[in-house]
């Protein structure tokens, strides 16, 4: 093979790679040869299908397969032996591919810079001071009651109030033309501003049963939804019935139904046990998170092109995937995608350098994910996932190149814990899982 290296920057690469042609015609007849053995032609004895016939059915498969095996090989044997070392996967341009004459392409990608990182040893921050109070104890238990509460008809009223329960069709229109996904048809909706969006709880407060409103509201230009922002919306919405929220009586009983609780007193105690370990851990990842911004800061690098768009993919992919979930349509989702792109574009740069900083600290404090703390956490993750999703978890965790993710993964948060645990003075403890 005839190999040419270039370097448009101080970490890209791109190898071009022609193959012989009389390599290309060994891995073709090696290919027929197995498609041979293995296919059953009528008139033709198993094993003995003419090589014509066999290119006629099955040619574009087998080229295609060749092409791919020759990539795999030729890249694979080109970085070993010039000790070229992908941060990533290389990306694959085919720039000829006539085969069995010519087969050339290249991989581009970008080598691991290599970084030491300074000024990261004696930091030092306050911890903050949590607080629960008894009004926050309060909203979590009125929090439980309103979970489950229970929905009765309101007899001898048809006027809708604050605080109802209706169920109602609402739509938005614009000039007397409909605003794209504004209509909701026979939705179960609670009349308050904590839970309709837009102002539909003035919209449908003092609305009679079977009667449609019609109100107008203005949006600003910078309102949060696009489809709604800067326009002035009509909206119409007629209730079918109306409910009234009958809360659970707050008792000893109630308190037992929540789980593992004797009484009220008992529930109240865990409640506030819970809040405090869980805003302890939030203004934990609120200092980690600083550390880190200083220890960024101190260490600047250039980041590989390569590894910042792998992370820039992989936030669009988990923004669309919860947008999917939600039922927005392809097209707005791509839109959403375009409209973040120069977020997206810094966040992913930040991601791809704290990665690198973090696994070189990891490097020079010798931390390692040991093979326990690796089961732990996949143990974790499946448990976790639950139903179905339990054998699609395990199953990615079956693959070496997943398993190896996640232990650069828990190094790099070990490496993260040392930075908080010096800066602070504590030590972290293993989340419950």
């Amino acid at each position: 093979m005839n190999i040419n290296i270039e370097s448009p920057s101080a970490l890209r690469r791109k190898v071009t790679i022609a193959v012989e042609p009389d390599e290309i015609r060994r891995e073709l007849d090696k290919a027929y040869n197995e498609l041979r053995r293995g296919v059953v032609m009528r008139g033709f004895r198993p094993g003995r299908a003419p090589r014509n016939l066999l290119e006629r059915f099955f040619g574009d498969q087998v080229r295609t397969d060749v092409v791919q095996r020759l990539v795999k090989e030729y890249t694979d044997r080109a970085l070993e032996e010039n000790n070229l070392k992908p941060i990533v996967e290389p990306e694959i341009v085919t720039e000829e591919s006539k085969l069995p004459e010519t087969l050339k392409f290249s991989a581009v990608f970008d080598l691991r810079p290599e970084v030491v990182v300074k000024d990261y040893q004696n930091l030092s921050v306050p911890q903050e001071k949590i607080e629960v109070t008894d009004k926050d104890i309060d909203d979590t238990v009125q929090n439980l009651r309103e979970r489950q509460a229970r929905l009765k008809k309101v007899e001898g009223r048809t006027i809708v109030e604050v605080g109802d329960v209706v169920v109602a069709s609402v739509e938005g229109y614009e000039d007397g033309k409909p605003v794209p996904d504004s209509k909701f048809e026979s939705r179960l909706m609670e009349v308050s501003p904590k839970s309709l969006a837009h102002g539909l709880e003035e919209v449908l407060t003092g609305a009679e049963i079977g009667q449609e409103v019609r109100k107008t509201r203005t949006y600003p230009v910078e309102y949060t939804e696009k489809d709604l922002a800067g326009k002035t919306v009509e909206w119409r919405a007629t209730v079918k019935d109306i409910y009234s929220k009958e809360l659970p009586v707050l008792d000893d009983d109630f308190a037992k139904d929540q789980g593992d609780c004797q009484n009220l007193a008992d529930l109240r105690d865990k409640i506030g046990a819970e809040l405090r370990r869980h805003r302890q851990a939030e203004s934990d990842a609120r200092i980690k998170q600083g550390l880190l911004d200083i220890v960024l800061e101190r260490n600047p690098i250039e980041v590989p092109e390569s590894l910042a768009m792998r992370e820039r993919r992989a936030m669009e992919s988990e923004l669309a995937n919860t947008l999917r979930s939600a039922g927005m349509p392809e097209e707005q989702i791509a839109e959403r995608i375009k409209e973040n792109e120069e977020e997206f574009a810094k966040r992913a740069s930040k991601r791809a350098h704290s990665a690198l900083i973090l696994e070189a600290i990891a490097g020079q404090e010798s931390i390692a994910t040991t093979d326990d703390e690796l089961a732990e956490r996949i143990g974790a993750l499946v448990r976790s996932a639950g139903g179905r999703n339990r054998e699609r978890v395990q199953d990615f965790y079956s693959h070496e190149e997943n398993r190896e993710a996640l232990r650069t993964s828990i190094r790099r948060e070990k490496a993260l814990d040392s930075l908080f645990e010096r800066a602070t003075g504590s030590t972290q403890q293993p989340e419950a899982r």
